[in-house]
C-alpha cells in the first residue's frame, strides 16, 4: 500500500478528460466515428479517455490548490469468499470523518483522478474500486456478471474506516451505473445513496439490444482484457473496421472476431450463446424482491443519444415497478440532451445540433448538491425541481413533472398509406396522414445480403450528424412525410411504430427512423427503433417469421427524447433493413445468431401493409393537445 498527502497543483482543464470511460457506443456504431473526430472536435468524442491515455499530455504550471489530499494506493479490501480487491482511495488530510464516494469499475483507477480531487474539495473521501480480475484485484474478471457482492463488501468496509462517517454513496456511468445497482439489489442497506449514469443493462441494450449483437463488443472485450488497459489497441479503429467488414460482408461469421482480432474468446462465446433475455442475462439484474428492496435514494441519470439510455430507463421502470412508496419517493431522474460521453460531460453541440449553455450541467457539482440534499438535508438542487427533469430541445429550457408519464399526456397519431406512389424513393414518398388509409397495395422493399458495396454506407447515427440526409438517396428503403404541422407540438417522450409487416423468410432486421423536416428544410434526427424478426415478439423467446404472413411488429423502443416542433414542420419516416458493418449481420435464413456467412444468405422481401385491414400506425407523446383533441 502506497499512502502520501499531496496537494493537488493541476486543474480538471490540464489533465486528460474523461469523456466516456464506460461502454461508449451509441447503437454500436458512435465509438467508430467519435475516435476519427477526436483530432476535429473534442465535443464529439465518444471515447476520449481510451484515446488520452495513450496521448503525450502536456501539464501546465498553475497555483497549487490549497486542499491538503491524502492520497492511499492498493489498499486491500476483503470480500466473503476470501478474494481481495484493489481500491484505491482520496479523502482530505486530518482528522475528520467524511462521507464515501465510491465508483466501482473495470477501467483502473487512476482514470478518475481529477474528479475525485473535485469530490475531496468539497469534503467527501472518494474510493476507486477495481473489478474482481482488473488491475491488482483479485480473482477471474468475468465482464458483466457478480459485481453487486463484490461492491457491497467494498461499501461495508469503507463505511468501517476510521476516516468515515459509516455513509458510502456510488456514482459513475456506463458499467459503473450497473455496478450500483448490482451492489444495492446484493445488499441495499450498504448503499446510501446512487447516481447510476447512463447504465447498461445486462441482455438489454448491451451487449445485443434487440437480439443484434454490437460488433463493439469484441473491441471493448479487448480493452478490458487482463489486468491492464489496452487503450491503443481498442483505439485502432482501422483494424477494428476492417474485422467488422470482413463479418459484415459473410467472408467469416460473426463469431470468428475474436479468432481474428485477438479478442478475447471467452467472454465473447459466452454472450453469444445467449442472444434473447434469459436467465443468464437475468442473474445479473434486480429480481422483483431486490427492487422493491431499494429505498436507497437514486439519482438516475441519462442522454436523449447515449446508447445505454434504454438501460437506464429499464432500471428506472423496473425499480418504480417494484419499489415501495418510500422507493419511488426516493428516485430521481435526469435527462438532457447529450451523448454517452455527454452524460459526463454535457456540451453545447452535438453532431450539427446546438443547445443553450442551459444544457451544459456541471453533473459532478450536481451529484455533490444532490448527496448533500439526501444525506445531509441541504436544500434541493435547483437543477432537480421535481423526481423528473428534462430538457426541452428547439424551446432549449429545463422542465420537470413529478413522473415520465405526466410529462406528455396526448397523443399525435399518423396512419402510413402509399398515396398512389411506391414510396420506395425520398421523392416519390408515401403518407404519413391523420385518417385511415383505404384499400390499398403495400410497400415492399428488398434486402439482398449478396450486394455489398465497396464502401459500406454509414448511418447517421454513425456519422454523428443528427442533421443530414444520412441514405436518403439509397435504394432499398421506405420512405413517408407528413403534412406540414397545423401549430407547433413538443414531443416528449418515447414515439412507437405499429408495423404491419409480411416476410417470405424466416428473419431479417429491419429499422425505422423518424426526423423533424423544419419548414427550411432542415432535417433534426428524431429517433430510431430497430427489430429482429424472431424477437419481434419480445426478447424473452424466439418465434420465426412465417412467410406470407401479416404480423405486427410493435416498435417501441425508441429513445426518450423532447424536441419542440415548429409550426410548418413536417415529419419523415424512414424503414430499412439493418445492415452496417457496426452490428451483426442478419443473413435472413433463420440460421444460428453469429454463425452464419454469405453462403447461408438470403434475399428479404419486406412488405409494409398500410390499408384498412392491415394499418401501420406511427404514434408520438405530445404535451399540447393536437388539433381536434381536448385539452
Amino acid at each position: 500500500m502506497v499512502r502520501r498527502a499531496i496537494h493537488q497543483t493541476t486543474t480538471p482543464s490540464t489533465q486528460p478528460r474523461i469523456a466516456c470511460g464506460g461502454m461508449p457506443y451509441d447503437g454500436g456504431r458512435a465509438w467508430l466515428r467519435g475516435v476519427r473526430h477526436l483530432r476535429q472536435s473534442a465535443a464529439r468524442c465518444v471515447c476520449a479517455v481510451l484515446l488520452a491515455l495513450s496521448l503525450p499530455v502536456t501539464f501546465a504550471a498553475t497555483p497549487p490548490d490549497p486542499t491538503p489530499v491524502i492520497i492511499e494506493s492498493d489498499v486491500r479490501i476483503p470480500t466473503r469468499d476470501g478474494t481481495e480487491l484493489a481500491v484505491r482511495i482520496w479523502r482530505p488530510a486530518g482528522d475528520g470523518r467524511h462521507t464515501v464516494v465510491m465508483q466501482h469499475t473495470p477501467y483502473l483507477s487512476d482514470e478518475t483522478h481529477n474528479r475525485a480531487m473535485k469530490f475531496v474539495r468539497a469534503g467527501f473521501a472518494y474510493a476507486s474500486v477495481d473489478r474482481r480480475g482488473r488491475g491488482t484485484s483479485g480473482g477471474e474478471f468475468r465482464p458483466m456478471e457478480g459485481g453487486g457482492p463484490d461492491g457491497a463488501d467494498a461499501a461495508r468496509w469503507l463505511a468501517g474506516r476510521p476516516w468515515s462517517d459509516g455513509r458510502v454513496t456510488m456514482m459513475g456511468g456506463s458499467y459503473r451505473g450497473t455496478m450500483q445497482w448490482q451492489a444495492m439489489a446484493a445488499d441495499p442497506g450498504a448503499i446510501h445513496a446512487a447516481a447510476p449514469t447512463a447504465s447498461a443493462y445486462p441482455g438489454w441494450d448491451f451487449p445485443q439490444p434487440r437480439g443484434i449483437f454490437l460488433g463493439f463488443i469484441a473491441p471493448w472485450l479487448a480493452y478490458v482484457d487482463g489486468r491492464a488497459g489496452n487503450s491503443q489497441w481498442f483505439a485502432d479503429t482501422t483494424l477494428w473496421r476492417s474485422h467488422f467488414e470482413r463479418a459484415w460482408r459473410g467472408e467469416i461469421a460473426f463469431a470468428d472476431l475474436p479468432a481474428v482480432s485477438g479478442a478475447p474468446q471467452a467472454p465473447f462465446t459466452r454472450w453469444l450463446a445467449h442472444p434473447g433475455y434469459d436467465a443468464y442475462w437475468r442473474a445479473m439484474n434486480p429480481t422483483p424482491a431486490q427492487y422493491a428492496a431499494i429505498e436507497t435514494p437514486v439519482l438516475s441519470i441519462t442522454g436523449y443519444f447515449g446508447g445505454d439510455q434504454d438501460g437506464t430507463l429499464r432500471f428506472h421502470h423496473e425499480h418504480l415497478a417494484h419499489a415501495s412508496p418510500r422507493g419511488r419517493a426516493n428516485h430521481w431522474l435526469l435527462i438532457g440532451p447529450w451523448s454517452h460521453a455527454g452524460t459526463r460531460y454535457p456540451t453545447a453541440e452535438l453532431g450539427g445540433l446546438t443547445f443553450d449553455q442551459a444544457a451544459v450541467l456541471d453533473l459532478d457539482a450536481l451529484q455533490i448538491d444532490w448527496f448533500r440534499h439526501v444525506l445531509d438535508g441541504a436544500p434541493r438542487p435547483d437543477a432537480l425541481p421535481d423526481r423528473v427533469t428534462y430538457y426541452v430541445m428547439g424551446a432549449e429550457a429545463w422542465r420537470s413533472a413529478p413522473s415520465l408519464e405526466a410529462v406528455a399526456p396526448h397523443s399525435l397519431s399518423f396512419q402510413l398509406s402509399g398515396g398512389g406512389l411506391p414510396a420506395d424513393d425520398v421523392f416519390r414518398s408515401g403518407r404519413l396522414q391523420r385518417g385511415p388509409a383505404g384499400a390499398e397495395p403495400p410497400s415492399v422493399y428488398r434486402f439482398d445480403p449478396h450486394r455489398t458495396p465497396e464502401r459500406p454506407a454509414t448511418l447517421p447515427m454513425a456519422e454523428f450528424d443528427y442533421t443530414g440526409h444520412g441514405d436518403a438517396l439509397q435504394g432499398g428503403q421506405l420512405f413517408f412525410h407528413s403534412d406540414p404541422l397545423p401549430k407547433a407540438q413538443t414531443l416528449c417522450g418515447r414515439m412507437s411504430l405499429s408495423a404491419s409487416i409480411e416476410l417470405d423468410v424466416p428473419d431479417t432486421d429491419v429499422q425505422v427512423e423518424v426526423y423533424q423536416v423544419t419548414p427550411r428544410n432542415e432535417l433534426r434526427w428524431l429517433g430510431r427503433d430497430f427489430k429482429r424478426a424472431r424477437f419481434r415478439h419480445g426478447m424473452e423467446s424466439e418465434r420465426f417469421a412465417t412467410p406470407g404472413t401479416v404480423d405486427t411488429w410493435r416498435f417501441d423502443q425508441f429513445p426518450w427524447t423532447c424536441r419542440e416542433l415548429e409550426q410548418g414542420s413536417r415529419l419523415r419516416l424512414v424503414i430499412a433493413p439493418v445492415d452496417t458493418p457496426e452490428l451483426q449481420r442478419n443473413f435472413n435464413s433463420g440460421g444460428r445468431i453469429g454463425f452464419e456467412t454469405l453462403q447461408d444468405a438470403r434475399v428479404a422481401t419486406v412488405r409494409l401493409h398500410h390499408s384498412t385491414e392491415h394499418p401501420s400506425v406511427l404514434h408520438l407523446p405530445v404535451i399540447e393537445a393536437p388539433d381536434g383533441q381536448r385539452e
